[in-house]
């Protein structure tokens, strides 16, 4: 009787051993998509920023301009540089990824001069 009883302790203690190992692991799956989602979400922000500030840089609309930078994400590089057929606009920023670190993500528009715009 005595091996029957540490028998079944025994198999009680391998399945909380398992359960912790599961809960374990949907934890560390559950970051990674929380990172992953940071990380698209964030590709996403700086991506149409940098095509709102390509295509007000290239209409010579300071103003748009102006508040296409304000409503760039906070702490974005951003950097826009004219050139002799249009205006390349690039937004970059880096991004707290949940054990891993900051991760950077950037994106580049460019725009063509509205016609009486250009250089």
């Amino acid at each position: 009787m005595t091996s029957m009883r540490g028998s079944r302790r025994g198999e009680r203690a391998m399945v909380t051993v398992e359960l912790a190992i599961g809960f374990l692991t949907v934890a560390v799956l559950a970051t990674c998509l929380a990172g992953l989602s940071l990380l698209g979400v964030a590709q996403a922000t700086v991506s149409e920023s940098s095509a709102q500030l390509a295509r007000q840089a290239a209409r010579a609309d300071e103003v748009a301009l102006r508040e296409a930078r304000a409503r760039a994400p906070e702490g974005a590089v951003i950097d826009v540089r004219r050139g002799g057929d249009g205006v390349t606009a690039t937004v970059t920023m880096a991004v707290a990824v949940p054990g891993i670190g900051p991760v950077e993500v950037a994106a580049t528009s460019w725009a063509a001069y509205e016609p009486g715009s250009g250089p």
